[in-house]
């Protein structure tokens, strides 16, 4: 059942076995499976239910409503960067470009070395990957809808002795509307809405909207249910509610997971709430073409490049709807007109890097998390190599210019002139930066001193209260996260099963 705050009254008080924080990538799965194990389970999320056809491909309109603060997270720090968040039934997953990638072997083998995990080994998660590719349909983009974007950035890598593959996506019924990171037009990407929200709602789990979770309710050292406000259109405060139960998993996101546990000063023995930030900053080149492209026709982001990847270097494809891109490039009055005359012309390809880099979140003085961030040296570097790459790609794709994101060296005519960026020094300041994944604030590990929940995501301060999100990552996934998300939240929801039916 899915239900709209708005229709509930005040000082509502209701018991269940679990009470789930958030709708997107971690707390739509735990509902889905808690619900399915027979638990009584009540999913609150501070967002709303959005009809996206609606919106008839307004892409501000979606940005202003379904982002969170329409679209103005920044982070404090050089360079100061976008981090866009979804805020609305299903989360980031709603706004997200739709890419399927599990975490690497590696990666978790890293974890394990450094932070112990006892009890979880990447062979659990296996099972947990496959039921959610299941789950939101999983498939590789389709050469029909990929769109001429992703082909021609294809064309120019192969000529490189790269290797280019279509992308995994959770939308496999695609049209190629081109705003994946607008909500799907036509409901085509299996996001939390489209998929596991459903059918969490048809095992029983009741999701309620317009509801701000505020404080959790302590007995006896465990958790025991939260307590806070309904929210009117305008979220504003319209009443109080209180939750009991057995369970509280907070999935609130590597922002706001963080955020509610500092706001409570909870679960912070370790002092490691709201450390280690961690985002996979992104950036993008653009080549400029004699030809008509239609970049925008079909999916923006497609296919990608791994062949860096152990350096930390990941090509995605990426493209915006000319109100978007105008502000993105180099170029202002007559001058940007001018460039945007060949917005037809253009195609675009994201650079998105394994960050060494960390930040922090903190609980602001204005009632919202800051969060502080600055871009080290070595993944300056790897920006640095990824934009040389990006741009070779598009001049052995016949561009006749390419448009770099380097205040100073924003513009490239011909490829021996990259001979310049390749000998110039850059500073992070000079980067033109943007990040869609954060995570690591309260990360997992076996060290109550040094992480702040377990293997199983149970916080190693208070008894039955978990994080199931990105938060609980020790470092950059290196790859897009949200079927990591996913496959993490239903490990630790067996786990919470598995607890409650053995007291």
């Amino acid at each position: 059942m899915i239900i709209d705050s708005n229709t509930l009254n005040d000082n509502f008080h209701e018991t269940a076995d679990a009470v789930i924080v958030g709708s997107g990538a971690g707390g739509a799965p735990m509902a889905y499976q808690l619900a399915a194990a027979g638990l009584k389970v009540i999913l609150v999320e501070d967002g709303k239910i959005f009809d996206i056809s609606s919106f008839k491909r307004n892409s501000w309109k979606v940005m202003r409503d379904i982002y969170r603060d329409a679209g103005t997270v920044l982070t404090i720090g050089t360079p100061s960067i976008p981090m866009p968040i979804g805020n609305a039934l299903g989360g980031t997953t709603i706004i997200n470009s739709g890419t399927c990638f599990r975490m690497s072997e590696k990666v978790f083998g890293d974890w394990k070395k450094q932070f112990g995990l006892t009890g979880l080994d990447y062979t659990d998660l296996i099972p947990h990957f496959e039921t959610v590719e299941k789950m939101i349909s999983v498939t590789d983009a389709k050469p029909e809808t990929v769109g001429s974007n992703n082909i021609l950035f294809a064309e120019g890598a192969k000529k490189l002795g790269l290797h280019p593959k279509p992308l995994p996506r959770n939308a496999p019924d695609c049209k190629g509307a081109g705003i994946c990171a607008f909500a799907c037009p036509n409901g085509a990407k299996k996001s939390m809405e489209q998929s596991f929200i459903p059918a969490a709602s048809e095992k029983g789990a009741k999701i309620i909207t317009s509801t701000r979770a505020e404080k959790l309710i302590i007995k006896n050292g465990q958790a025991a249910g939260i307590t806070g406000s309904f929210l009117d259109d305008n979220k504003k405060r319209r009443g109080k509610f209180q939750i009991d139960a057995k369970v509280v998993i907070l999935s609130c996101g590597a922002i706001y997971s963080p955020y509610f546990l500092l706001k409570n000063k909870i679960a912070n023995s370790s002092k490691q709430v709201g450390k280690n930030l961690h985002i996979h900053p992104a950036s993008k080149v653009v080549g400029v073409f004699n030809e008509t492209i239609n970049a925008w026709s079909g999916i923006p982001q497609g296919y990608y490049v791994d062949d860096y990847a152990e350096e930390g270097i990941m090509f995605e494809g990426f493209f915006l709807p000319p109100s978007f891109l105008s502000f993105a490039l180099p170029a202002y009055g007559m001058d940007l007109k001018n460039l945007m005359a060949d917005y037809s012309k253009m195609a675009g390809f994201g650079i998105m890097v394994t960050d060494s880099s960390h930040g922090k979140v903190i609980a602001g003085l204005d009632k919202s998390p800051m969060i502080f961030y600055s871009l080290n040296k070595a993944d300056t570097l790897k920006f640095k190599k990824g934009i040389e790459i990006a741009a070779r790609v598009y001049f052995a794709a016949g561009a006749k210019k390419v448009l770099l994101p380097i205040n100073g060296l924003d513009e490239i005519n011909h490829p021996d002139e990259l001979k310049i960026l390749h000998e110039t020094e850059i500073k992070p300041s000079q980067l033109e930066l943007s990040a869609f994944h954060p995570m690591g604030t309260c990360r997992m590990g076996d060290n109550p001193k040094t992480s702040v929940v377990n293997s199983f995501l149970e916080t190693h301060d208070i008894k039955n209260l978990v994080v199931a999100d990105a938060s609980v990552f020790p470092s950059s996934l290196g790859v897009n996260p949200q079927v990591t998300i996913m496959a993490f939240s239903l490990w630790a929801g067996e786990n919470i099963i598995n607890k409650l039916r053995e007291a």
